[in-house]
């Protein structure tokens, strides 16, 4: 009886153990698939935003060198050597994700460059150098445009984020709940088993 009462005990305590396990794995694949979301995000918005981000202010930056140069006739910035620079980063700003405004926009860019190119090709002139003024700031527009959708776009993937450390909160004040439901549960089922073969033992015994 003793060795019956024994087994009986080991498979109470794995019982118990199975089931612990089960609701830490369970628990542990969800917070895993918030820290991803929030790893994603947090690896989108430094890629795709920050860094894009910082392209279109070398952009800008370029811009407002071609505007001193045709405005001060001192300066000595290479025109062909800036629009190398910002063919560049036209290139390397084309590597990120980008949202379908966001390529309208980029598009309406690329064209007013080519547009300015051509026109730098053209004589010098008075009414020659207030058209690349024009081009220049349509192309200022543009790249106020695509910081615009940087910021917009920031936010909302960290507000994505946040949604998500939000939830997980939430789910893990749930979890720590039900986990000490199931425990308590767990163990009024292990308690009841093992006095429920006491009883019967000691009823046993009486007979005999």
């Amino acid at each position: 009886m003793t060795k019956k009462t024994s087994a009986s005990n080991r498979v109470n305590i794995g019982f118990a153990l199975a089931t612990v396990f089960l609701l830490v794995l369970a628990t542990n694949r969800i917070d895993q698939r918030h820290f991803e979301t929030v790893q994603d995000t947090l690896t989108t918005v430094y890629n795709d935003r920050v860094v894009a981000q910082d392209y279109v202010y070398k952009m800008n930056n370029i811009m407002h060198k071609k505007r001193l140069q045709l405005l001060d006739s001192n300066t000595t910035e290479n025109q062909n050597n800036l629009n190398k620079e910002f063919a560049t980063l036209i290139d390397v700003f084309s590597t990120t994700k980008l949202t379908p405004k966001e390529s309208k926009t980029f598009n309406d860019l690329k064209q007013n460059f080519e547009i300015l190119k051509r026109n730098e090709k053209k004589t010098e002139d008075h009414l020659i150098n207030k058209k690349l003024i024009d081009n220049i700031s349509t192309i200022e527009t543009d790249l106020n445009n695509l910081a615009l959708i940087q910021v917009s776009e920031s936010k909302l993937k960290v507000g994505i984020a946040q949604k998500s450390l939000d939830t997980n909160n939430l789910m893990s004040n749930l979890e720590i709940g039900f986990l000490v439901f199931m425990g308590i549960i767990v163990q009024l089922v292990v308690f009841y088993r093992i006095r429920k073969s006491s009883y019967a033992k000691a009823e046993q015994s009486t007979r005999l």
